[in-house]
């Protein structure tokens, strides 16, 4: 081998071990941006002393470490462990990006220890990282093809436009609009049905990701319910569909300095919301550091497209990348979460989120999927409560039917509530809800955490249900 050769064989490999690099800086940002969001609320506002309080606190001190040595396998290890753990606890009010997440790195995981070396845990990892986001995305697209999205009225589309608007100081009531207002909805489908397609054709796969970041980048604008979380992930994995050379360009330019800057920075939020989360000071600096990362990702892709460089050859295939065949658990574990809703496993953090899907005791809202194929049958006993007195019940009352056993664990924790429900068309009345042991036994942790089913809309068309209710 000639030297020339070696040093085209040695730069190859530096831009791939950079790739891992990069995606470790985003990633500690989205861990970031997750304790930040309202999934890390335990941490910062609430309950400190919790223990998913405990865990991310940990995810945080971990993250930032990240930042100032993101070629720290061992570190990068440790974040990737950190995500199922602070999942399992946040479960089952848990958001589908950090689901999205968790596969992520049970992928990253299987690379770490399958690996022997940095470039050989990249070609294994960012492959299936990419089958990873593209089945997220298909199934959370297809999630929105139901004639409930598309009513401008009921619509979660309609919905976020207006509340991202009022974000930004616009006064627009798409809701309630002419008949500009389907377009919305019809705008939102569209969008996220193309980037799966875009990211998967190797001529658009880089308008593909520029789509992506710019769509996610303006949806984290909205300061009512801050997607930041939501988005920073995508953002990581967006990343992975350009060429490692990108990352090589980026990692060069994020030296020690500025690894500094960013986790000191990090570091200052981070105490801001351990000491006052609910302050204008910690809202409007998690404002601005989503404003600032996603202007910074944008304006070097931008730079680094304007050379046109090749798209990456066939970025979802195992053969090509050398990624053990039987790995392929991974995408199946993304294929059952998306069929969950469709195979009523579970409504909660199925990939269906701001969708206003609702599939329950064998039917269906969606325009293709008009009938579910049941593998439970807890949406087979709705409860409908009619009166009580509990207040996290009253939500409930006229609005949304609530499986029986979404009811039991509720109530399990809440003995004390009067309720009236109806369940198989009879009526009950309990003072107390331990009055009845059927209402108020334990459901196994594991069980309310895997088969976790949102209240059932009784309205039609499904309105769009911004928040988790108290029993879901």
């Amino acid at each position: 081998m000639d030297t020339d050769t070696a040093a085209a064989i040695a730069t190859r490999t530096r831009a791939r071990t950079d790739a891992l690099a990069l995606f470790a800086v985003t990633w500690a940002l989205a861990t970031l941006f997750h304790v930040w969001g309202p999934s890390g609320a335990a941490f910062g506002l609430f309950d400190r002393r919790s223990t998913l309080g405990l865990w991310q606190a940990i995810a945080g001190i971990v993250a930032v470490a990240v930042l100032v040595r993101p070629r720290s396998l061992p570190l990068l290890g440790a974040l990737t462990v950190l995500g199922p753990i602070t999942l399992w606890y946040e479960m089952p009010v848990a958001g589908s990006h950090w689901v999205l997440a968790c596969l992520v790195d049970v992928a990253l995981l299987l690379a770490l220890v399958g690996g022997r070396s940095r470039d050989r845990i990249e070609t294994t990892f960012v492959p299936l990282a990419r089958m990873v986001l593209v089945g997220f995305y298909f199934f959370a697209a297809f999630a929105k093809l139901n004639h409930s999205f598309f009513t401008p009225s009921a619509s979660c589309g309609n919905f976020y436009f207006d509340e991202l608007a009022g974000s930004l100081r616009l006064s627009v009531h798409s809701a309630t609009a002419g008949w500009w207002s389907h377009l919305v909805p019809l705008g939102v489908a569209a969008i996220e049905m193309s980037i799966p397609i875009l990211l998967c054709i190797r001529r658009t796969r880089h308008a593909g990701v520029v789509v992506g970041l710019v769509f996610h980048g303006v949806i984290a604008l909205d300061q009512t319910h801050p997607f930041s979380d939501f988005s920073s992930v995508l953002v990581a994995l967006f990343l992975l569909f350009l060429p490692a050379s990108f990352a090589a360009g980026v990692m060069e330019r994020f030296r020690v300095e500025w690894r500094a800057v960013v986790a000191g920075v990090c570091g200052a939020l981070l105490l801001v919301q351990w000491k006052q989360g609910d302050s204008r000071l910690f809202t409007d600096g998690l404002g601005w550091a989503w404003v600032i990362y996603i202007v910074v990702v944008l304006a070097l892709v931008v730079q680094y497209l304007r050379d046109r460089p090749a798209p990456i050859e066939r970025p979802l295939s195992f053969a090509r990348h050398g990624v053990p065949r039987w790995l392929v658990i991974v995408p199946l574990l993304v294929l059952v979460t998306g069929l969950s809703p469709y195979l009523e496993l579970r409504t909660a953090y199925a990939f269906n989120m701001y969708s206003n899907l609702q599939t329950a005791d064998g039917e269906s809202n969606h325009l293709l999927v008009t009938r579910t194929f049941p593998v439970t049958d807890f949406q087979s006993d709705p409860v409908r409560i009619t009166a009580t007195s509990d207040r996290g019940l009253q939500l409930y009352v006229g609005e949304f039917d609530i499986p029986f056993l979404q009811l039991r664990d509720y109530l399990s924790r809440h003995p004390g509530a009067a309720v009236t429900y109806v369940r198989g068309g009879v009526e009950h009345t309990v003072a107390h809800a331990s009055d009845d042991p059927a209402l108020v036994e334990p459901v196994p942790e594991w069980e309310s955490k895997l088969f976790a089913f949102r209240s059932i809309d009784q309205t039609d068309p499904t309105e769009c249900q911004p928040v988790f209710l108290p029993a879901l």
